[in-house]
């Protein structure tokens, strides 16, 4: 499950004639129509709506890089009204411009036209750890084909477009080592039209075929039974010197098939540069990775977000560091790789590691990359605030979290988590509450294994489609179906902001993840976010804080950390 999801519309091809109802008070538009009972808007409504017309032609004619600001942010303004999360009755159809966003969105759904995808995988611990470990599963051609498999079944279900396999072009790169190395290796994967000399050849005397389409099912490659075969000396190994040669072995068989999904080398940049839409997927370490990669191909002028929609899926990123007390594990301190350890000095703003990640950051969320940060639900190795990247606030950015479905509940601990993420979608500060609670919901090396089920969730990658697809179906790439700017729940202020293009860049408020937390910092956030001025102006946060209210009454946590939260909340309760 991902909180909170967005929703659209029910799927093309079916019956909705009515809205269906989620529980507890959350009405869902399954039509993409207003309920029946708000779809005479009032005068006043009727005014407000000529207002964000009048604002939408006026938008139309400045410039595309103040035009990209402005519908940034209203889609992230939107987004936190339409999607599943917030527990309201009415505040979710109460905007009479719902049947135009699901237009708009059908629209920008026909139009992504070819369609390339970049996976860039996370760290991978050593050759030694494996053999206890086992060997990773969060590759880049896994997140290369959960991508393409989204894309085809969400777009027809959703939108009724058929996307054949021909238009999405896979870039599964793969390449080990530090940030800033792995960033060149994997560009060179894209850019240099030659094979490198140890794979001009493969070890089988096989050559690549010429047809990028091949699945990787069709690649022949010799299995370790079949060269202990050929050569008798190897029964003679030890079982740690199988179990290297094994890991060995898988990962030559990952980077050959990562191979035959990719295009012929020398039609690579070519191919990335025609495509219409362009989607990275990432996991882990490659979160900072990706966002430098990123950089270095608008640069090189290999993608460009003014003329192609341009979007980033990064799921469990290690954008913050990863958690704390791993630092002084025995295995990262003295077996793992200086790639393992480098990832700490992500915790750290003034490290040269976190000032590169933040100026790539800044660079193409300026340019107009839709980034989308999912966290994981007991991760035991990303904090939520690191998945989330809790230091940025962007209109570009669109924050989730997933939960494994034997772990959700509907309870005070999950529907804050949903609260304050929905105030960071809607550019709200949160007053850091989200770094309080990650401690909370942090997994363990035992037991837990949130940061590796991630990527297996297909919900996961169709929520990243349904983010791209929202934040650039009003701006220039289809003007035909652009969607009146809305603003539902945030202060004029803001708006203003926001057309001055005062929201254009990054804004960063660096915090240290070292520092020890005072957990008595959270009452007073919570009392604080009661007491803000842009919640109590917006009836559905209304609704959400004082629902909040009601089930921290029945929650009966389970965990030592969850125990101690509703005992530092009992003086906040008793205020409310």
């Amino acid at each position: 499950m991902l909180i909170p999801d967005l929703d659209f519309g029910c799927s093309a091809g079916t019956n909705c004639s009515s809205n269906e109802s989620i529980g507890n008070g959350t009405i869902k538009l399954t039509n993409g129509e207003v309920p029946a009972d708000i779809s005479k808007p009032s005068f006043i409504a009727r005014v407000r709506l000529f207002g964000h017309a009048t604002l939408q032609r006026m938008i139309e004619m400045t410039p595309d890089w103040l035009r990209l600001a402005i519908q940034g942010r209203a889609a992230a303004d939107v987004l936190g009204q339409l999607d599943d999360g917030p527990r309201r009755s009415s505040a979710v159809g109460s905007s009479p411009n719902a049947r135009n966003v699901k237009d708009a969105v059908d629209v920008g759904a026909r139009k992504l036209g070819k369609i390339a995808v970049i996976g860039v995988h996370g760290w991978f611990p050593t050759r030694m750890v494996q053999m206890f470990s086992g060997e990773p599963t969060g590759k880049s051609e896994k997140f290369c084909v959960m991508m393409r498999d989204a894309l085809k079944e969400y777009l027809q279900e959703s939108h009724g477009v058929d996307i054949q396999t021909s238009d999405i072009s896979l870039f599964p790169l793969v390449g080990e080592g530090r940030i800033e190395d792995r960033v060149e290796l994997l560009l060179s994967q894209i850019t240099d039209a030659e094979d490198p000399p140890a794979q001009q050849q493969p070890a089988n005397g096989r050559k690549r075929s010429s047809d990028s389409s091949r699945p990787a099912s069709g690649l022949d490659v010799a299995s370790p039974a079949a060269d202990s075969k050929a050569n008798p000396q190897t029964n003679a190994r030890t079982p740690t010197s199988s179990s290297s040669d094994a890991s060995i072995q898988a990962a030559k068989q990952s980077a050959m098939i990562a191979e035959v999904l990719m295009p012929e080398r020398k039609r690579r940049a070519e191919t990335l540069k025609a495509a219409d839409t362009v989607f990275v997927v990432t996991h882990s370490q490659g979160a900072p990775v990706s966002a430098m990669l990123i950089e270095r191909m608008i640069e090189l002028e290999l993608i460009d977000p003014h003329r192609q929609r341009v979007g980033m899926l990064a799921m469990a990123g290690i954008s913050h560091g990863p958690l704390p007390y791993l630092k002084d594990n025995v295995v990262i301190r003295y077996i793992e790789s200086e790639a393992a350890r480098e990832l700490f000095e992500l915790m750290d703003p003034s490290s040269p590691q976190s000032q590169r990640y933040v100026g790539a950051l800044s660079t193409i969320l300026h340019k107009g990359v839709r980034l989308i940060c999912i966290g994981s639900w007991v991760d035991e190795v990303v904090p939520l605030y690191s998945a989330i990247i809790q230091g940025v606030s962007h209109p570009n950015v669109y924050r989730a979290m997933h939960v494994d479905s034997h772990h959700y509940l509907d309870d005070f601990l999950t529907n804050l988590i949903v609260f304050a993420l929905r105030l960071r979608n809607m550019g709200i500060y949160d007053h850091d509450l989200l770094i309080h609670l990650s401690e909370v919901v942090a997994g363990s090396l035992w037991g837990h294994s949130g940061h590796s089920t991630i990527y297996a969730e297909p919900a996961v990658y169709k929520l990243a489609i349904k983010w791209l697809l929202y934040s650039t179906s009003s701006v220039h790439l289809s003007p035909s179906a652009s969607v009146p700017t809305t603003t539902l729940g945030l202060s004029l202020d803001r708006q203003h902001a926001s057309a001055s293009g005062l929201q254009t860049h990054m804004s960063y408020r660096p915090f240290n993840a070292t520092d020890r937390l005072n957990p008595f910092f959270i009452p007073w956030i919570m009392r604080t976010l009661w007491d803000e001025p842009e919640i109590r102006q917006n009836e559905s946060l209304r609704v959400e804080l004082r629902r909040l209210v009601a089930l921290f009454d029945k929650w009966a946590p389970d965990t030592k950390a969850g125990k101690e939260l509703k005992y530092r909340l009992e003086p906040v309760r008793a205020a409310m």
